[in-house]
């Protein structure tokens, strides 16, 4: 089957070039890359276009830069890819709700190997701004008033559904890590880049512990910023609540999610020419 389709594109191939044999040889001279830009910007001006497209997308000098010229960001909408096999488990990772995780939790080693992961995300002066808090068994309940009470703060009239799925926000999960973001005071390096740095630690531990064969969640809302619950989890005044992680066994398949293509968050930069006219060859 392989080799039939092979046999195929390379029939189309070869009528291809004979359709643009002008074209090709014309292209086929430019033995630079500036060249082949300006010979792109000529014929683009032409009724030749169909000839040049493929001249193009053949020409040995023709790299991304110059296709996505040529074709703009329909240029990478092609087929996915197959992923490499180290790959493939980290593209099937996502999130998973609370109520789909059960035993077994991860076990302290398990835990440890996560956090190490997030060590080892990109950071920047080696700065380490956030940390883990781990919510054992035994502070779950203490935890959960805190939540109920932040709910009551934020909303003196919740129900009492609504308070209890506050504390279930404690109680639930069969493992739970609270994130936080810890900003140094370093003149090199912004605060930003640290945000950005704990972010990909943050990352990092999902992945690790999706990796190890559990699912997991992060969950912020208007908890994280309350300033009691802050002080009861003991942060600094500098410090803050990214969210809670939670972290379990999946009991129950999430739905299949709709992933978004890569192109949507993928272009190509293309320099801007000043006068683009003094590119074509022959132009004074």
């Amino acid at each position: 089957m392989a080799l039939a389709a092979d046999s195929r594109a390379d029939r189309l191939d070869a009528a291809l070039n004979t359709l643009h044999a002008r074209a090709l040889r014309q292209f086929g001279r430019e033995v630079g890359y500036e060249a082949l830009r300006a010979e792109w910007i000529a014929a683009a001006r032409t009724p030749e276009m169909p000839g040049a497209y493929w001249a193009l997308v053949t020409h040995p000098l023709a790299d991304r830069s110059l296709r996505h010229l040529a074709f703009g960001d329909v240029e990478m909408l092609r087929r996915a890819t197959q992923p490499e096999a180290p790959l493939s488990r980290l593209l099937e990772r996502r999130s998973v709700a609370p109520r789909r995780l059960g035993a077994p939790a991860p076990n302290p080693e398990q835990i440890d190997l996560m956090v190490q992961a997030a060590l080892s995300a990109p950071d920047h002066g080696r700065l380490r701004p956030w940390r883990v808090i781990e919510f054992g068994a035994e502070s779950r309940e203490a935890l959960a008033s805190l939540f109920e009470q932040e709910k009551l703060r934020r909303d003196p009239l919740a129900s009492v559904a609504d308070l209890r799925k506050a504390r279930e926000h404690a109680t639930q999960p069969p493992c739970l890590l609270g994130f936080v973001v810890s900003p140094r005071q370093r003149k090199r390096v912004p605060e930003r880049e640290q945000v950005l740095a704990a972010g990909a630690a943050l990352g990092n531990l999902l992945n690790a512990a999706h990796a190890l064969g559990f699912g997991a969640i992060v969950l912020s809302g208007d908890r994280c910023f309350d300033a009691r619950l802050k002080s009861e989890l003991r942060l600094q005044e500098e410090e803050f609540l990214a969210g809670f992680v939670s972290v379990g066994s999946v009991l129950q398949t999430p739905p299949d999610l709709a992933r978004p293509l890569s192109q949507e968050a993928w272009s190509c930069w293309v320099p801007a020419r000043r006068d683009t006219t003094s590119l074509v060859r022959g132009a004074p």
